[in-house]
């Protein structure tokens, strides 16, 4: 990843919440707050029906007001908009017309957004909000870093006065380089408690092989770390036990975690085959915002040799 790339991602100056105007009350306080800790810009993005191209039942058209509907949502978001500015956020909104995840994407890449936010009303109504049945889409297609809210995550204090707490789930496959090194760089720029976790699945805790799997895994955790010397953040390692969504979910509600991040295949978390799967789970039943990195975006990992390794060849 470059220097430039990284400051974007980890530090964000333009930050896009796409909303369906019903998940504003959990994704706007979430969506202002991080524009205040990053001092960025917030952009609002709702997208109308295009009664052209949606699947209207012809029955229904007499009832449909494009007109109305634009004028409605340009009311509630004139108003959202002039709340946050006299928080002292700069904030504007767009609205536009026709397919959902084309226009968020479209708005994202246009307007040069460094962070994505959008809500989940959870599990019973995935296919009605941003996040759920396009939630596919957007992960397959969307290179940027997407903070996904739902309805159980709130705002904290920690996560503006300094010292939040992150859990990174460290799936310690062949992207975990890459997602380290970001998650790390996130860490590092908000001062944050990291925890790097990892869960062990199907074993027995006091097994000698599962004993073998947590020494090894433990170690992996340590050579993440070693990628990127850190100075303002605290890192630390977790094994835990039993199933990853289950776990993750647990480990941070325990611990009043600010922040989940994950790195999730866009190959395989987000498939329709496995959603509601252990990704998806996370994203909707969290208690703080799930920050999500797809482990396929463009960007060049860390060289092979860590920061450890270039200072213990380091002459003295």
């Amino acid at each position: 990843m470059s220097n430039k790339q990284l400051r974007e991602w980890t530090h964000p100056r333009r930050i896009l919440l796409a909303t369906d105007l019903t998940d504003l009350g959990f994704t706007l306080p979430i969506a202002k707050q991080q524009a205040l800790v990053y001092k960025a810009e917030l952009r609002i993005v709702h997208v109308l029906p295009d009664p052209n191209a949606a699947p209207i039942d012809p029955a229904l058209m007499a009832y449909f007001d494009a007109a109305g509907m634009r004028k409605s949502a340009e009311t509630s978001l004139g108003k959202v908009v002039a709340e946050a500015k006299a928080e002292g956020i700069r904030c504007s909104f767009h609205l536009a017309t026709g397919h959902t995840v084309k226009e968020i994407l479209q708005a994202a890449a246009e307007w040069k957004a460094d962070r994505l936010i959008a809500g989940s009303h959870g599990k019973a109504k995935f296919h009605h909000h941003i996040l759920g049945s396009i939630a596919e889409s957007i992960f397959h297609q969307i290179d940027i870093p997407v903070l996904a809210v739902g309805p159980k995550a709130v705002p904290t204090d920690a996560s503006i006065k300094g010292h939040p707490r992150i859990v990174f789930a460290a799936s310690l496959d062949h992207n975990s380089r890459r997602i380290a090194e970001f998650a790390l760089s996130v860490a590092e720029k908000r001062s944050a408690d990291i925890t790097l976790l990892h869960v062990l699945q199907n074993v027995v805790p006091e097994h000698p092989t599962t004993v073998s799997a947590r020494v090894y895994a433990h170690k992996m955790m340590q050579d993440l770390l070693a990628i990127k010397p850190l100075r303002k953040a605290r890192a630390s390692c977790e094994v835990a036990y039993g199933q990853p969504a289950e776990s993750i979910l647990a480990y941070a509600k325990h611990h009043a975690a600010d922040m989940i991040l994950l790195g999730a295949s866009a190959h395989s978390a987000f498939n329709p085959r496995f959603i509601p799967g252990n990704a998806y789970r996370v994203l909707c039943e969290a208690h703080c915002p799930v920050l999500v990195l797809k482990a396929e975006s463009p960007w060049q990992s860390v060289p092979r040799h860590s920061a450890r390794d270039q200072q213990e060849q380091a002459p003295p």
